[in-house]
């Protein structure tokens, strides 16, 4: 797997991948996103999002950073439990000094992944 920059032709992928309905229950918000206001949100903040590669060439899942240095990630259904979340988050936060997440209480698969990355508590924090 690697990372590679969010390119215009992952834009709408990250879109999908946010909007998908499994994936919508993650996250604290719960919204639709048109091709165009993805496009005018990703064209100010492309340059703070990854796309994860699968070794296959496939996208799998992104990550990114928003509000100046929380963490967002999601992975494609698809892929889930593979160790990509684990991977993105990994590789992504080592280009930071501080970073924080916000994780739902219900939302397992996120704690596991920070609490296997050793996160500080401090640092990672389970909004109720």
């Amino acid at each position: 797997m690697k990372l590679v920059d969010c390119e215009p032709k992952y834009w709408n992928f990250v879109k999908d991948l946010r909007t998908n309905e499994e994936n919508q229950l993650g996250f604290f918000s719960f919204f639709n996103i048109t091709d165009e206001e993805q496009k005018k949100f990703m064209s100010k903040n492309h340059q703070n999002y990854k796309i994860c590669i699968s070794d296959d060439g496939i996208p799998v899942g992104y990550v990114g950073v928003i509000n100046n240095n929380e963490i967002t990630y999601c992975v494609h259904p698809e892929y889930k439990n593979k160790g990509i979340g684990t991977f993105m988050v990994m590789s992504f936060s080592e280009n930071f000094k501080t970073i924080s997440a916000l994780v739902k209480p219900e939302n397992i698969s996120s704690q596991k992944v920070f609490e296997k990355l050793n996160w500080d508590k401090k640092i990672l924090y389970i909004k109720k």
